[in-house]
C-alpha cells in the first residue's frame, strides 16, 4: 500500500467519525459557528493535531457551511455575524481531514424539514451514480455527460407545494487530489463537455455534483474567507525577496502552518494574535496581487433556490476497482 493511500485511509476514518457526530449535533436552533467549532475541535483531537508540527495531520481546509442557496466556500470570518438554523433551512457541510497533506474531501447535506428529503435523496443517488461511472482509463468528460444525463432524467420536485426543476451547478466540478494539492490539475465535470482527459491508476478524486433548484450558475458574493497559496508558491526561488516585512511574515506563517493547503482568515488571526496591528485582509490582498495567493469567495445560486451536495473521495485501483474512502452509514 502506498504512503498516500495509508494517509488517506487514516483521514477517511476521522472524517467518518466526525461526520457521525455532526449528524447527531445539527438541529433547529444550532448555529453555524457551533457546527464549525465542533468539527474543528473533533478533527484536531482525533488526528492528534500539534501546533509544533502542523503539516503532519489536522484540518484539510476551512469548514464549508452552505445554507440554502449558498453552494460552497463559506465559513465564518472573525467578526462575521453567526446564523441560527431554522426549520426552513437545508445546510451543506463540507470539511477535510489530512495526514501529511493527503486531504480527504467529503461533504453531506442535512435538511431540517422533511420537505427537503427528496432533494437530498437525489443528491445522494447522483453522487453514487457518478462514482460508479469512474475507473481506470475512464474519460472524465464522459463522467460529466453521465451526470448530466442522469439529472435530466429526473422529474421536477415539490418543495412547500411549489414545483421546482432540478439541475446541477454547471460551472463547478469534482477534482483530483494530491498531497498538499486539493485541486490537482484534473477536473471531474458535472455536465457534458469535450474533456478527453482520463482517470489513471493510483489517483485520488473528489466526486461532487451539486444538485440545485436554481439556475446552476455560480454567483460570487460576500466576504472571502477561503485562501490558498498557489501551487509551487512555497517552492518559488526568492519568492519573498520583494515582499515587505509584514507580507513576508504572513507568507512564512502560511508556509509553516498550511503549505499549499487551503486556510481561512480566522486561523491566521489566532496565529498572529500577538501582532494585532497587522491588517490581515490587506496583507492577503497584496500577496494575491503578487501572484502568490488565490482567494475563493463564497459561491451562491439565485435567491430562493436550494442546493444539496454529497461528496466522496475515491481512489482508483487497477485490479480492485474504485475504493470509496469516505463511504459511511449516512451517505
Amino acid at each position: 500500500m502506498n504512503t498516500s493511500l495509508k494517509d488517506a485511509i487514516c483521514g477517511a476514518i476521522v472524517h467518518k467519525n466526525v461526520s457521525k457526530k455532526v449528524y447527531e449535533f445539527v438541529k433547529i436552533g444550532t448555529s453555524v459557528a457551533e457546527i464549525i467549532n465542533l468539527i474543528e475541535r473533533e478533527i484536531r483531537m482525533e488526528t492528534k493535531y500539534s501546533p509544533e508540527n502542523p503539516l503532519k495531520s489536522g484540518i484539510g481546509f476551512p469548514i464549508g457551511i452552505g445554507v440554502n442557496n449558498c453552494v460552497a466556500h463559506h465559513t465564518l470570518n472573525s467578526g462575521s455575524p453567526d446564523y441560527i438554523l431554522t426549520e426552513n433551512d437545508i445546510v451543506k457541510i463540507d470539511f477535510g481531514v489530512h495526514y501529511n497533506g493527503m486531504i480527504i474531501d467529503s461533504a453531506f447535506t442535512i435538511g431540517l424539514n422533511p420537505k427537503f428529503n427528496e432533494l437530498i435523496d437525489i443528491s445522494k443517488s447522483l453522487t453514487n451514480f457518478a462514482i460508479k461511472s469512474c475507473g481506470v482509463d475512464v474519460i472524465l468528460g464522459e463522467v460529466g455527460a453521465a451526470i448530466e444525463e442522469y439529472i435530466k432524467s429526473i422529474d421536477n420536485i415539490f418543495i412547500d407545494g411549489k414545483e421546482m426543476s432540478i439541475g446541477v451547478m454547471r460551472d463547478l466540478s469534482g477534482h483530483m487530489i494530491k498531497p498538499f494539492e486539493i485541486h490537482a490539475g484534473k477536473a471531474v465535470p458535472n455536465i457534458k463537455i469535450n474533456y478527453p482527459v482520463r482517470m489513471k491508476e493510483n489517483e485520488f478524486y473528489a466526486i461532487e455534483p451539486f444538485v440545485t433548484t436554481g439556475r446552476g450558475v455560480s454567483i460570487l458574493k460576500g466576504d472571502t474567507s477561503h485562501f490558498m497559496l498557489k501551487s509551487g508558491a512555497s517552492r518559488a526561488i526568492g519568492a519573498t525577496n520583494k515582499l515587505g516585512e509584514v507580507d513576508k511574515y504572513i507568507y512564512n506563517l502560511v508556509i509553516k502552518n498550511f503549505s499549499t493547503m487551503p486556510f481561512c482568515e480566522k486561523w491566521l488571526i489566532k496565529l498572529i494574535e500577538k501582532d494585532s496591528n497587522i491588517n490581515l485582509q490587506e496583507t492577503l490582498k497584496r500577496l494575491e496581487k503578487k501572484n502568490l495567493l488565490s482567494s475563493y469567495p463564497p459561491i451562491y445560486d439565485i435567491d430562493g433556490s436550494y442546493v444539496a451536495q454529497h461528496e466522496h473521495t475515491i481512489f482508483i485501483r487497477e485490479n480492485a476497482g474504485i475504493m470509496v474512502l469516505t463511504k459511511n452509514d449516512n451517505y
